[in-house]
């Protein structure tokens, strides 16, 4: 019997092939889809899970309230916290510990090939709180000995150009010792929020002053810190337990208070936007939850697009049920029958899409930045998945039509009566509605985001951002060489101006913060980011001074003195800069606020205009910023300005390389562009634009495919009544009207309900900017004739087919 099924299923697809081929590109386009978008979606909320022992690591997280009472969440603890938590509380099975000190060159004994790269630390029992997977090497002893290292094999290929790297070694610019490498990890799933290329054990830190440092250290933030706890043990007393131990233990005489809280591994990745040291990847729960609904809804116009098709061309298959009906065959073995033809068009539609989606996944990943896969060793989750999503689509897109055409009367269908009242003609249209329903909103929510990007990169933001190079400064012989080598890189034709300073705008490093107090003596500090610069740097970026004056070339003279934003002038109260002195106590460099050798008494000489050195979803902060030689923060970059015109860039750079090699030839030039660093500030939203962009186009031509049949077999059996009208000498126009109007009202129906929808969710969406559009009435109109556009051209094409159809062939038989 099933073969039976499988074998009329098959027939009916071949005698039909137009609606057919509707009803399979609609479901591949729509599966396809989805199973882009649900691979994304695993892999985000699968994050750091890879780990045997995931529900059980938590990540050491400081809530530290100063003595003005403001809370800051910091991701890292002291050294001797872990430390003596891991003998004191028998609930902790193991610990992970790791610091990141800084960068230095990387590179084989015979400096063959030299990097830039992170000195990561990590305690000797790293890896028995992480399932990270060794190529080579045991995780026992890898980090137990001094001056050895454990690298990614995408490093190791970097340095020797094969994984095969036991046992070897290579130097570093921290010391002359060679560091053996004594391990190699599988490079990192891309859904790991702990990534680094080296790891070097603690105790290759064998200095004086890293030592002293760690056996007092109980109240600094800068070791990131993961207990592994042992099962059913509690967390929450272990969080208190260790508070207590840190109250005990810290200096009295830092103000403020401190509590440690545990953050479950699994949450890291949605829950760290609030915290402070956190360089891993974010994740957010809005993309995630958007991006299901759109997934969902566009498989499901899809399906919707199925049932319409099937139940409106029952008629076609009237005869065919009457007569089996009258044979003897039962509701079930009817409803069985149509049932499998929409399973036979939905496995033919899954293959369709996994092909489409295995060819187009290296495009998707390399605009979403993830590693995503597809294949035998896809974790079985997802083949689960896309075995469910078959039986799902098969039964959403057949149950209905099946259930309604097993139903209907033999006897009827035999006097070609319709059964197919008005309520299934309007649960049809209803249907049509919620499919335009999605793609309007998805075309206005695709509008806002293009205008809000525009918008964004079209904005003042204060500076120029274009045609500017930053240059690291990685060595001390570069940093107290930095008048010469400005003044070298000046005089390069390709070059306009040059400037140093401790962070540029747009930084992808902690900006530091300050606590300022006016000459007036506020009893409490104001928070102001600094920043640290030459006398070049206004007019590098060109920012406007507003009142006073520039930094002095001679810098010397300048080393108390400090310019000041507009925004840092109106909460300092400070209308003109006449020598007006400042206190900077303290500074923050992404931890919590730490005292100065001694404060920072500063005279304000100059006012600027508000820049944004932020992204645009954060509002203009006040700012100090202070000659490069202040005590709160040292230099950490050039800032090349090249002319414009057509400046060489190429040139310019193997020029600066030669002149950094002047000075230190253990360096290589690293830049680079500050309008490209800009742009990664909107990468995610980039990444949701292109998203949305596509997911709206297929979404519409899903639903134009569904109109493309509805108006086919429309004008198919109203083709006797257009005769008629013809012979009573209606117009070819008259005609196309009438059978255009009938789709139309559904568009527009879903205008009205989609327009409050995606003002809505879009609205809730820009309040995330600082800087924002608003969305405007035309929007709504625009995406209205967008759609009712759309629906006439693709109705319109069989309307006038039927209009100019000979009527008297349509007439000649009943």
């Amino acid at each position: 019997m099933i073969r039976n099924y499988f074998k009329i299923a098959w027939r009916n697809l071949k005698e039909n092939k137009f609606f057919s081929f509707i009803n399979i590109l609609g479901l591949t386009i729509g599966t396809s889809c989805f199973l882009l978008i649900a691979l994304y979606i695993f892999d985000e909320l699968t994050f750091d899970r890879f780990h045997q022992h995931t529900s059980n690591i938590y990540r050491a997280v400081n809530h530290k309230t100063n003595s003005d009472g403001q809370l800051t969440k910091i991701a890292g603890t002291g050294y001797q916290v872990s430390e003596k938590a891991k003998i004191d509380f028998p609930e902790i099975q193991g610990m992970a510990r790791m610091i990141t000190l800084g960068r230095t060159n990387v590179s084989t004994l015979d400096n063959s090939l030299v990097f830039h790269e992170y000195i990561t630390l990590g305690n000797p029992h790293f890896f028995d709180a992480f399932d990270f997977e060794f190529l080579q090497g045991t995780p026992a002893n890898a980090l137990t000995e001094p001056h050895t290292v454990v690298m990614t094999e995408e490093m190791a290929h970097r340095l020797f150009g094969t994984a095969d790297v036991l046992g070897k070694t290579i130097k570093t610019d921290v010391d002359d010792i060679p560091v053996k490498i004594t391990g190699v990890l599988k490079n990192f799933p891309g859904n790991s929020s702990i990534v680094f290329n080296m790891l070097f054990s603690e105790s290759s830190m064998t200095g004086d002053g890293f030592k002293n440092f760690i056996n007092t250290d109980w109240d600094s933030d800068a070791f990131a810190t993961y207990f592994l706890l042992k099962d059913q043990s509690n967390p929450k007393k272990v969080e208190a337990g260790i508070t207590a131990l840190i109250a005990e233990n810290r200096d009295t005489g830092i103000p403020g208070k401190t509590e440690l809280a545990l953050q479950p591994l699994a949450d890291i990745h949605f829950h760290s936007k609030d915290i402070e040291g956190d360089s891993g990847k974010k994740g957010s729960l809005t993309t995630i939850y958007v991006f299901s609904i759109v997934a969902f809804f566009v498989l499901f116009i899809a399906c919707v697009n199925y049932m319409n098709l099937t139940t409106a061309r029952y008629a076609n298959r009237a005869k065919e049920i009457a007569v089996r009906k009258v044979v003897g065959a039962s509701r079930q073995n009817l409803t069985r029958q149509f049932l499998t033809e929409a399973f036979l068009t939905t496995v033919i539609a899954i293959i369709f899409a996994l092909i489409i989606t295995k060819i187009t996944l290296p495009w998707f990943n390399s605009f979403t930045e993830k590693q995503l896969a597809l294949g035998i060793a896809t974790d079985y989750r997802i083949l689960l998945g896309i075995g469910l999503i078959t039986i799902v689509v098969g039964l959403l897109s057949g149950l209905y039509p099946a259930l309604v055409q097993a139903a209907l009367k033999p006897l009827s269908l035999m006097k070609h009566k319709d059964q197919m009242n008005k309520g299934k003609v309007s649960l049809r249209r209803s249907l049509v509605v919620l499919q335009f329903v999605v793609s309007i909103f998805m075309i206005v929510a695709t509008m806002v985001i293009y205008l809000q990007m525009k918008y964004l990169n079209n904005k003042d933001i204060g500076f120029r951002k274009d045609q500017l190079v930053v240059v690291d400064i990685n060595s001390g012989d570069v940093r107290n060489s930095w008048q010469t080598i400005r003044n070298e890189f000046s005089k390069l034709p390709q070059v306009a101006s040059v400037s140093v300073s401790s962070r540029v705008p747009g930084e992808w490093k902690n900006l530091p913060r300050v606590s300022v107090y006016n000459n007036a003596g506020a009893p409490q500090g104001k928070n102001m980011f600094f920043l640290g610069v030459d006398d070049q740097f206004l007019q590098t970026y060109d920012i406007k001074l507003v009142r006073g004056r520039n930094f002095l070339p001679d810098h010397s003279t300048d080393s108390t003195s400090v310019l000041i934003n507009e925004s840092a002038a109106e909460a300092l109260n400070i209308v003109e800069p006449s020598g007006q002195f400042i206190e900077i106590p303290s500074v923050n460099f992404g931890g919590d606020f730490s005292p100065l050798d001694k404060p920072f008494l500063a005279r304000v000489v100059g006012i600027v205009r508000d820049f944004n050195f932020q992204s645009l979803r954060e509002p203009l902060a006040p700012m100090v910023i202070g000659a490069q030689n202040n005590p709160v923060h040292n230099i950490d970059y050039f800032t090349v300005r090249l002319a414009q015109g057509n400046t060489d860039v190429l040139a310019a750079l193997k020029k600066m390389q030669e002149i950094f090699y002047e000075i230190d030839r253990g360096h290589q030039l690293e830049y680079h562009f500050l309008d490209e660093q800009w742009q990664l500030f909107y990468r995610h939203d980039r990444i949701r634009e292109t998203i949305f962009t596509i997911m709206t186009l297929l979404a519409i031509l899903i639903a134009c495919l569904g109109l493309l049949g509805l108006s086919t077999y429309a004008a198919e059996q109203r083709i006797k009544e257009i005769g008629i009208r013809k012979v009573l000498g209606a117009s070819t126009g008259g005609i196309v009207t009438l059978l255009s109007k009938d789709f139309i009202k559904p568009v527009l129906i879903a205008i009205l309900i989609a327009s409050p929808i995606a003002w809505w969710s879009m609205n809730s969406w820009l309040e995330g900017f600082a800087y924002r559009i608003y969305i405007k009435w035309w929007m709504f109109a625009l995406a209205g004739l967008i759609a009712v556009a759309i629906a006439l051209i693709t109705v319109s094409g069989q309307s006038i087919k039927a209009a100019t159809a000979n009527p008297a062939k349509s007439l000649r038989t009943e």
